[in-house]
């Protein structure tokens, strides 16, 4: 069955670039099954993206940033969803009830490191948690929501998890419209979560990382890897701290990019998770 096409691809392109488009043709390839244009949705639901990092006027990046690159993959999964961007780092915490549901996105920082910043998102969380507000975490967002909620987040011995790594489905939710068992996703991290919150299932784990996603009904769904990723976009990081991670870890990562990708399959989940908990 092929996926929806990148609506008005040559406006994403100016906008995104090259790999995000990529990532809209790649869904037409994937074993798995299309968003069905003919149900029915809610009129819109606003989810805002916080994301950890900020824009500076004139700013040419290399690779697109993250809010635009998980717009450009969830969207088609979600294709009733109005996104607003905030940078958690920069800007004010907009009022919780102001949107119906969040998203935290990666970013260069570790959440034991102490920024006033961060004190306020980690109790921003704690806020949404309490109001049961939907909230997704990826990779950054995912140890800040364990380290609000009372789990640990520590620098893991087992080094850097780059590239394209196996990961499994372990509790399977019943708003899981995805239900694969065993794929293969993008990483990029040194910290990984040692505890989860009191009341979270464990959603993901792989020996490499065994807390590798949690999620509470209704509440918040956290996931350690990239489904806001492309080949290039891990490449491109890659090659930017090829030195940092070691060649000989780096070029095995590099070379598993050529490998199986199921990031469409990620980014479903996250739809399927909002839209399960953000009522009609």
């Amino acid at each position: 069955m092929h996926g929806p096409k990148a609506p008005g691809s040559g406006l994403l392109a100016s906008l995104l670039g090259k790999d995000m488009i990529q990532m809209h043709d790649f869904l037409g390839m994937c074993d798995i099954a299309a968003p069905n244009n003919n149900r029915i949705y809610r009129s819109a639901m606003d989810i805002c993206i916080l994301h950890i990092g900020h824009r500076s006027a004139g700013d040419t990046p290399s690779i697109p940033p993250s809010p635009d690159r998980f717009q450009a993959a969830i969207s088609p999964w979600l294709p009733e969803a109005k996104w607003h961007v905030t940078s958690a780092v920069n800007d004010p915490l907009p009022k919780a009830e102001n949107y119906d549901g969040y998203l935290i996105t990666g970013g260069k920082y570790s959440v034991f490191e102490q920024y006033d910043w961060q004190d306020r998102l980690l109790a921003f969380i704690r806020e949404l948690d309490e109001k049961a507000i939907p909230l997704v975490g990826i990779c950054y967002g995912h140890q800040a929501i364990a380290t609000a909620l009372g789990g640990k987040t520590e620098r893991s011995d087992k080094g850097w998890g780059i590239g394209l790594m196996d990961i499994s489905l372990k509790d399977r939710p019943n708003w899981l419209q995805a239900p694969q068992r065993a794929l293969m996703l993008h990483s990029m991290h040194q910290d990984q979560v040692s505890k989860m919150p009191q009341g979270a299932k464990l959603f993901l784990a792989s020996d490499f990382c065994p807390i590798g996603g949690f999620y509470k009904d209704k509440t918040y769904l956290a996931i350690q890897q990239h489904p806001d990723f492309t080949p290039e976009v891990n490449r491109h990081l890659i090659e930017k701290r090829y030195e940092r991670i070691g060649a000989e870890r780096a070029d095995k990562a590099l070379k598993s990019l050529q490998e199986r990708d199921d990031t469409p399959i990620a980014a479903q989940w996250i739809a399927d998770f909002l839209r399960d908990s953000i009522a009609p």
